[in-house]
């Protein structure tokens, strides 16, 4: 599969990480072995571009620990039910990710539409 020539901007990586866990209405969990972070779920939150209420996005999903790809994601949905002012959470994934996590996103809940896995809140 043919990669696209992007470069990480460090200063913008670094401003999302600071937005996600700075504000209440971001959502950022870690998992840390031994003071290591060996995984992380990130999502954003904003107004949705054409309908009323907000949406949340999220921009990374990643775990080194068995098991914790699950909780991370169920982590996010038991954050996002209580937040009735999120009418649309979820993710567009990269078209190389594991299918299982796939899976495992619809097995949590998550609704497929399209490229996008997504819950209605």
């Amino acid at each position: 599969m043919e990669r696209y020539p992007l470069r990480p901007d460090k200063d913008k990586i670094n401003e999302l990480v600071r937005e996600a866990t700075s504000s209440a209405k971001h959502f950022a969990y870690v998992v840390d072995v031994g003071g290591i972070v060996q995984g992380v779920l990130i999502a954003l939150t904003s107004d949705n571009l054409w309908a009323q209420r907000q949406n949340c996005n999220i921009v990374i999903w990643v775990s080194e620990v068995p098991g914790w790809g699950d909780k991370l994601l169920r982590k996010f949905k038991e954050w996002v039910e209580p937040r009735r002012a999120i009418k649309v959470s979820g993710m567009c994934p990269d078209l190389d990710i594991d299918p299982r996590a796939l899976k495992l996103a619809e097995r949590v809940g998550f609704k497929r539409h399209g490229g996008a896995y997504i819950l209605y809140n």
